[in-house]
């Protein structure tokens, strides 16, 4: 039998997370595969209980007693990890059998690949673009000062056949647990943002490939568009600074950060003339 391991994170939404281990429990259980799911809480033991609660004593639960992150408590779940597959699984996305059976599946018929990751999907069926090309120098000018996105591929939506992309977003990431010996586990320096692009980046340079199926859905409500959170998001600049300077040295680095300061002062001007400040 085929073995799993989820990591789910949960913050402070205990029933979100509850809904998201039974829907991913459920499909385990309906392709005859034995799923381990494990939480970690980051919620500073604010809904330990309540999660205890909702989960059950099947359920491995690691708490802590302030937030670790996303990848240090992720690296926390995949410690304790002992299916032969493991899943990091955002709480709020939702597993069905078919997408489940089909990524372990993948994996199993393709052993260039080393992290499988399905289309995602809102509640209204919406797409979500969930993968880009690794980040460039151009790509982030493009981004920052000219308010152009070269990064992400424009006929996303259109594709139908798995493809070897840059990087898939860390909200469901499906890979051998072996993938762990090669690659490690997640970068602990990025706290919030920007690990999954950095864990791809190493995936891509042991060889391997990062694929994107988008003939599998999963539900993810996050990702609807909120004004002003890009500008102020207090991790994805910092994080995209990092690694610029991790992956191509410092000049790199530095010219990153001077590109970022740039255009988060630029919008932030347009958004005070507009009176959005």
């Amino acid at each position: 039998m085929l073995t799993l391991s989820a990591i789910i994170l949960n913050y402070k939404d205990p029933e979100l997370t509850a809904r998201s281990v039974q829907a991913l429990l459920e499909s385990a259980q309906a392709i005859n595969v034995k799923a381990q799911v494990v939480v970690v809480d980051n919620s500073a033991t604010e809904t330990a209980e309540s999660l205890k609660k909702l989960l059950g004593d099947d359920i491995t639960l690691i708490e802590n007693r302030e937030n670790q992150g996303f990848s240090r408590a992720n690296n926390q779940g995949m410690e304790v990890a002992t299916g032969d597959y493991i899943l990091l699984l955002n709480n709020d996305a939702f597993v069905n059998s078919e997408t489940l059976h089909m990524g372990l599946n993948y994996l199993d018929n393709h052993e260039k690949c080393g992290v499988w990751s399905p289309k995602l999907v809102g509640l209204d069926d919406k797409f979500q673009v969930s993968c880009a090309r690794l980040p460039s120098l151009r790509g982030l000018i493009a981004e920052y000062i000219q308010f152009k996105n070269l990064d992400w591929y424009p006929d996303l939506e259109k594709w139908n056949e798995p493809t070897d992309v840059g990087n898939v977003v860390g909200a469901f990431m499906l890979f051998r647990r072996k993938l762990l010996d090669e690659v490690g586990m997640l970068d602990e320096d990025y706290f919030f943002n920007v690990e999954d692009v950095d864990y791809c980046k190493r995936i891509h340079e042991a060889g391997y490939e990062v694929i994107y199926d988008p003939r599998y859905s999963v539900v993810h409500i996050g990702g609807a568009s909120q004004p002003g959170k890009w500008v102020n998001d207090p991790y994805m600049h910092k994080n995209r600074k990092i690694y610029f300077k991790k992956n191509h040295g410092a000049v790199q680095g530095i010219i990153a950060g001077l590109v970022i300061w740039t255009g988060l002062n630029m919008r932030r001007f347009m958004m005070w003339r507009a009176g959005e400040l």
